[in-house]
């Protein structure tokens, strides 16, 4: 069953915001544009300077956004798109109204996600619901 046009629009819009962010993402790391620079705290500025000299967490991100903006995109995987976007959903949500003072972009990113979570809330029923059969060994 299809979305409600409303909810659909919802879906769609936020999984083009995070492939056009996965899309950037992958052009800087290869070297084909560079990002502008944000005005960012100190704190903030630290920690995202930590998570590039990972090396691998920036690779991560793109593939992350890239992935689940794809997985949004159709009404059969967007609860996996959802899924997938929750743990970095939860850290923009905190570095934004921890560290930083965009604290209204990282409440609304963490609000439409937990919005899509509830619109799909009846794909995650068997996580929480699942039968749990036990075998008995018989012994000859």
């Amino acid at each position: 069953m299809a979305d409600p046009i409303p909810w659909r629009v919802l879906r769609y819009l936020y999984a083009a915001y995070y492939l056009f962010v996965g899309i950037l993402l992958v052009l800087s790391l290869v070297g084909a544009i560079t990002l502008p620079q944000l005005k960012v705290s100190e704190a903030s500025g630290a920690f995202q300077a930590a998570l590039g000299r990972t090396g691998f967490m920036f690779p991560l991100l793109a593939f992350t956004y890239i992935a689940s903006a794809c997985a949004l995109c159709c009404h059969r995987t967007a609860p996996l798109g959802v899924v997938l976007l929750a743990p970095v959903a939860v850290v923009i949500f905190f570095t934004d109204t921890l560290l930083d003072t965009a604290w209204l972009f990282g409440t609304l990113n963490a609000v439409v996600l937990l919005a899509l979570a509830w619109h799909f809330r009846s794909a995650y029923r068997p996580l929480w619901s699942y039968p749990v059969q036990v075998d008995v060994v018989r012994r000859a």
